[in-house]
Order: structure tokens, then C-alpha cells, then sequence
């Protein structure tokens, strides 16, 4: 799978929060991040010491320094994206959100946010020479999922044996502290029921839970209970490569629709199914799921 960003600030902050950057998790989303190098190396840094890990931490630290400005910026965002904003240079993304939320900010908080976007904009440029190896969401196959051993959030065991179990899984990517996200969790626990008729089944993946991080499992199970989801959520080490894929997710909420054989069919769903829309593309995307068993 390419490496497609188009990432929601949110995202980003929580990715920090995991310790890393919005690639990876230690990604996606506690409250701020660290980044290992000042962001001015990037501009100097021999290329082939240099790896995506690294320039991703830079891009992490820029988001986490300005938190609150950010999340206004996200908050702002349009839902609607297209293809277009999906191959687009994320710094670019970022500048044409900041522009459309100007009247937010002051002229002081619009330049603070213009150079941070700036910087990430040089920063994707550096990621876009590295050689393909080293992205970290080429660690699955153009079209599978990755294989995984990991918990659901009561600690079970559970691995990549569930797509053979169900005649298609729907995979949804969230995280805590994101609105869109929890605002479908309803809808979602719904379509689980709904598709199981079906022989399918809804996963939910939080990227703040891989690892086992505890307090996030324990705020997800929260949030699930609240909202009345009660389909499976699972987490695994962020270092395998089903973590590495997981936390290559750059927009929230993300949904997959895997087959039996692990297989991705179609596009990846962006954005919540609570929107009338989105449901009936993911439904069609389970369609073809259904038909090519």
C-alpha cells in the first residue's frame, strides 16, 4: 500500500502520544510528543542515515509544540477528502487547511502555523527521495493485511486466523481523542450486528493500545461502553508489521475491509459511517467482498 497522508492533526497529536510520530507509536494519538532530533538536522542530514522513522519524529514535534493551535486546525478541516488531497504533499495539506481557518487565529498564531506546515512540507519532500524499502507502511503487501499475534482489550489471545474465520472482517482504525471516531462507534457496533448475518465481522484496532498501553485500554473500554459498541477491539505490538501498518494510518477514521485470505478489496473508507454516504461505500466495498468469496 502506498504511502498515502492525509492526516488529521488529531491524528498526528496522538500518534505523539505513543511516543513516536505520525507513523508509529510508542502514533497515533498521550498528550505530547518527543521528537529524538532537532527539526533544523533534517535540513543537513546525510540521506543515508537518515530513515522515515526519524523524519516523521520531526514532523511529530513540530504538531506536538503547537497542540491546541493544531487541534483548531483539525477541528476545521473539511471532511470531504479527495483524491486529489490524498496525493498531495501533507505540508501542502496542511497549508491549504491553515488558509481556510485564517480567521481563526491571530496574525501571530497564522505565522506560527504556516512555518510548522512549511517545515513539514520540506520534511515529506526528504520522505519522498528515501528509497521505497524504507517506508514503514511497506511492511504488508500491496493487497494483504499484515499477519499478527496480539490481545482484544480483555486479553484474549487473537491472530490473523480471524479473517479465515469470517467471510470478510471490517477493520476500523480510531483512537481516543478522536471525535469523528467515537461519534461512529454506534454506528459501527450496528453494522457488526448487522453483517454477521453475513458471516462478517466489525474489528476495531485503537493505535493509542498497541503495546498494551493499560490507561488507553482502559479509556477505550470506557468510551466503547459508553457508546454501546460491544464488537471486538484488538491491539498487537506496535513493532511488528501489523503495528508498523496500523500506525502508518494517517486519517481518522480509517475503515478496511479484509477477505477470508487476508486480503485487502478495495479502497480504504475515510471517515466516519455515521455520514449516510460512507456507510453506503463501505456496504458496496462489503458487496464485493461478499462476491468474490
Amino acid at each position: 500500500m502506498n504511502r498515502k497522508k492525509i492526516t488529521t492533526i488529531a491524528a498526528c497529536l496522538i500518534m505523539a502520544l505513543s511516543l513516536t510520530a505520525c507513523g508509529s507509536q510508542t502514533s497515533q494519538p498521550g498528550q505530547e510528543g518527543q521528537s529524538s532530533q532537532p527539526a533544523q538536522n533534517t535540513q543537513t542530514a546525510d540521506s543515508s542515515s537518515v530513515t522515515e522513522q526519524n523524519l516523521l519524529d520531526e514532523e511529530n514535534k513540530i504538531l506536538s509544540e503547537n497542540q491546541e493551535l493544531w487541534e483548531k486546525v483539525f477541528g476545521a478541516m473539511d471532511k470531504n477528502v479527495t483524491d486529489s488531497d490524498l496525493s498531495k504533499n501533507y505540508g501542502e495539506f496542511l497549508l491549504d487547511a491553515i488558509e481556510k481557518a485564517k480567521d481563526q487565529f491571530t496574525d501571530e498564531e497564522y505565522e506560527t502555523l504556516h512555518a510548522g506546515a512549511e517545515k513539514i512540507r520540506d520534511i515529506e519532500n526528504q520522505i519522498a527521495q528515501l528509497p521505497q524499502g524504507d517506508s514503514a507502511s511497506d511492511t504488508a503487501s500491496a493487497n494483504s493485511f499484515p499477519q499478527f499475534d496480539g490481545y482484544d482489550l480483555d486479553g484474549n489471545k487473537v491472530d490473523s486466523s480471524l479473517f479465515s474465520g469470517n467471510e470478510f472482517t471490517v477493520v476500523n482504525f480510531w483512537f481516543n481523542g478522536c471525535k469523528p471516531c467515537v461519534a461512529e462507534l454506534g454506528e459501527l457496533d450496528k453494522l457488526n450486528k448487522k453483517i454477521s448475518e453475513q458471516g462478517g465481522e466489525v474489528i476495531g484496532i485503537n493505535v493509542e493500545t498497541l503495546d498494551g498501553n493499560e490507561q488507553n485500554i482502559e479509556t477505550a473500554k470506557q468510551i466503547l461502553e459508553t457508546k454501546g459498541a460491544s464488537y471486538r477491539n484488538i491491539y498487537f505490538d506496535s513493532a511488528s508489521d501489523a503495528g508498523k501498518f496500523s500506525l502508518g494510518i494517517m486519517a481518522f477514521p480509517t475503515t478496511y475491509v479484509i477477505d477470508k485470505n487476508g486480503n485487502i478489496v478495495g479502497e480504504p473508507l475515510l471517515g466516519g459511517i455515521d455520514s449516510e454516504e460512507n456507510l453506503n461505500k463501505l456496504l458496496d466495498t462489503i458487496s464485493k467482498a461478499n462476491s468474490d468469496n
